[in-house]
């Protein structure tokens, strides 16, 4: 029989703010972390990125650990610090998402370049809470965070871990910021997810975690109703032009959710700002007949946080069913894409939020939807 699966507790750590509730405020307020920045290889770029000498206090032994380690041990002991869970229990599990881990490193002489491994680096931090299981990493390019999300759903469907920890963050570093440069994907500006001035993507740094249990709270809670994933296979970095990879995943998870189109109240789109991601979504949207639910992205608020975006994201996405306020999507002022969709430009309190759909596709082909629905 299935289990069902419950968000339990969470924590988000960006430049927009230092918690899940200062990030919240920020988004409703329409602000945004994207600022200016100067690189001889790019020109000026738009990133969200945080202060130099980040250090996150509450680390303990903080120099010896990286700051992506520092953000991790720092949102993982936010989203323990409210329950009663001891991390170095066996009945807890580790899942780590992240596309490119340490590599703001990689130039770094004196640093053990067995910790550029991912695995590696999520042993580093597993032991840091003195957990005794094998910690799990998940990266496949942008949708890492929610196949994340999805391992762990599984994994509590079929074996006795009570809590599973899901973890994911990624940093703007040169390396990653290369990379987009060199496929000429980097907006001049602030990105504009979906809108027809859009001109590319804006990177950022942030790191979210997510604790969740087949134990239902006693308090109001945000139930995983069904996590699902698909690929394309169209192209190495391009989306595919008709959406059938996306709405494949979306349609399989409203299935497996038992959730009709019209059942949809918001979607937490992926909304990179690039030409083409956006249009492949709203032709995804199309075919899956979930058009009129209310859209948005946070991309033009906290940029592309890559492997972290599908945890940060689920979790915005809980706490605006919880709060039945709707995200405005920042950037947006008219329609880029060739089919029409329901943009949220402000926050809307008018009607009541039960069932959100998060969406994710990324390098390589992948694509993946997570159905959430709120608990009384």
């Amino acid at each position: 029989m299935k289990k069902n699966v419950y968000i339990l507790s969470d924590s988000v750590i960006t430049p927009l703010g230092l918690t899940t509730q200062e990030n919240l405020e920020q988004l409703y307020a329409g602000a945004t972390a994207i600022k200016p920045y100067s690189n001889e290889q790019f020109g000026t770029y738009y990133t969200s990125r945080f202060e130099e000498g980040l250090v996150l206090s509450s680390v303990k032994d903080a120099d010896l650990f990286t700051k992506i380690e520092r953000l991790f041990i720092a949102s993982i002991e936010q989203a323990l610090a409210s329950l009663s869970i001891h991390a170095d229990q066996a009945h807890v599990l580790f899942v780590f998402a992240s596309t490119k881990g340490n590599i703001d490193q990689l130039e770094n002489s004196a640093f053990d370049r067995n910790r550029l491994r991912i695995g590696v680096m999520a042993n580093h931090i597993a032991n840091y809470f003195a957990n005794p299981n094998k910690p799990i990493v998940v990266s496949n390019a942008c949708i890492s965070g929610v196949q994340a999300i999805e391992y762990a759903y599984q994994e509590l469907q079929r074996t006795t871990y009570k809590y599973i920890i899901v973890t994911g963050a990624d940093l703007a570093s040169d390396f990653v910021l290369s990379g987009f440069y060199s496929f000429q994907a980097m907006s001049p500006f602030a990105c504009k997810p979906f809108d027809k001035d859009r001109a590319g993507v804006s990177i950022g740094e942030g790191c979210g975690t997510l604790i969740l249990t087949t134990e239902k709270p006693d308090k109001e809670a945000i139930e995983i109703l069904a996590v699902t994933s698909s690929n394309d296979a169209n192209h190495l970095s391009g989306p595919s032009r008709t959406g059938d990879g996306l709405s494949n995943a979306i349609l399989s998870a409203m299935k497996e959710a038992d959730v009709k189109p019209q059942q949809i109240d918001v979607i937490s789109a992926h909304g990179t700002a690039t030409m083409y991601n956006d249009e492949m979504e709203s032709l995804a949207f199309q075919t899956a007949e979930i058009t009129e639910a209310c859209v948005y992205s946070v991309k033009g608020n906290i940029g592309h946080t890559l492997g972290a975006a599908g945890i940060i994201e689920t979790i915005y996405l809980a706490h605006s069913l919880q709060e039945n306020t709707t995200i405005p999507s920042l950037g947006y002022r008219e329609q880029g894409t060739s089919i029409s969709l329901n943009i949220s430009t402000k926050p809307m309190k008018d009607k009541e939020l039960t069932v959100g759909l998060k969406t994710a596709s990324g390098f390589g082909g992948g694509n993946s939807a997570l159905i959430l629905k709120k608990k009384k």
